[in-house]
């Protein structure tokens, strides 16, 4: 994050302008979203490059705690589409906890903090994880960037060089090439995994299986109550890189292969990457128009209003970002005074 946005940030923490947004944009609660949880970082102890996709266990604690305390109710995806529908349900502002991909700390972290507060929360699986056919390219990429002091990709017929010798070099490199990758058409995304790895002595396999969940695990997980088990397509890939035809197979796929595995259905959904560079009206329209789900959610920062009813696969969401780990942060999103600042002060983010 830049030094601008830090200072930013920190202004308006202190500063009480939250409580003229919050009547405003604060709206009828929020889905915030998480990827991995990790353990308790030591003082010292090096910063990860992914450290805006990671969030420690002990804060993940206290944002349940403070969510309650501030007189929100923990909620499922299917309550909340519930309270869409019927708008007289539910009085208290409420919080949907949702977490991406499929990460095994999802299982052994987070699941024991939501079942001793009895919380319910959302996993959105993407099948490639447990079927361990994942390529988890961003760790692999971190491990290269932190072992060597130069890189180089091929990029086409573009030979692309990143220093990585200093903790600034590394980040930039990170996002360049991770940019690259999110851009990329499935086949070229393949081709730049095989690169990396086969220059850098890299096993992309051995990423999976440290991070993944398995069926197993994900088979315990759905037969908690606590526990919603949604899509998030076969391969993670960007949906809009490939027609339409194979985008639908990717959602569908998916929604048929978990409930085979755990003998329910899943009723929601989450893009892939999911700004407006990769999930626009054509993404939105296939997942509405296969009448396979209740809801479908977004990258795009906002939180949820009464009239996102119409816009039920399009909801805004709000990651919750490692490297933003106060409450007092938090609350700025949960306000709605971040979002209305990001979205240009309009209030109700759909597309």
């Amino acid at each position: 994050m830049s030094g601008f946005k830090n200072k930013l940030i920190n202004f308006l923490s202190v500063f009480p302008i939250k409580f003229l947004f919050r009547p405003i944009y604060g709206g009828e609660g929020s889905i915030l979203f998480f990827h991995k949880v990790v353990e308790n970082k030591r003082s010292g102890e090096r910063v990860s490059l992914m450290e805006a996709n990671e969030i420690e266990v002990d804060f993940l604690e206290k944002i349940i705690l403070y969510v309650r305390k501030n007189g929100y109710q923990i909620i499922s995806l299917d309550e909340m589409s519930a309270r869409l529908d019927n708008p007289g349900k539910g009085k208290s502002k409420f919080v949907v906890f949702t977490f991406d991909d499929g990460y095994i700390d999802n299982y052994t972290l987070a699941y024991p903090v939501f079942k001793k507060h009895q919380a319910p929360f959302t996993i959105y699986l993407t099948n490639c994880f447990p079927n361990r056919s994942a390529k988890i390219w961003w760790y692999m990429l971190e491990d290269i960037l932190l072992e060597q002091e130069e890189i180089s990709i091929r990029v086409r017929d573009e030979l692309r060089n990143f220093r990585c010798k200093k903790p600034k070099e590394m980040e930039t490199a990170f996002v360049a090439i991770r940019d690259l990758f999110i851009n990329a058409s499935p086949n070229d995304q393949l081709e730049l995994i095989d690169q990396l790895a086969g220059k850098y002595n890299k096993s992309i396999m051995a990423y999976v299986e440290a991070e993944a969940l398995s069926w197993n695990e994900i088979e315990k997980l759905s037969s908690d109550p606590l526990v919603t088990l949604a899509g998030h397509t076969m391969n993670h890939i960007t949906l809009n890189k490939v027609n339409s035809e194979e985008a639908l197979a990717e959602i569908m796929d998916s929604k048929v292969e978990i409930e085979s595995k755990i003998q329910q259905e899943v009723f929601h959904f989450a893009y892939p990457f999911g700004t407006r560079n990769e999930v626009n009206e054509p993404e939105v329209a296939l997942v509405a128009e296969s009448g396979a789900f209740k809801t479908a959610t977004t990258t795009r920062m906002g939180n949820i209003f009464k009239s996102h009813v119409s816009a039920k696969f399009a909801l805004p969401r709000i990651q919750v970002l490692g490297s933003q780990q106060k409450l007092a942060i938090l609350d700025l999103y949960l306000s709605g005074t971040l979002p209305a600042i990001k979205n240009k002060l309009k209030r109700v983010v759909t597309l």
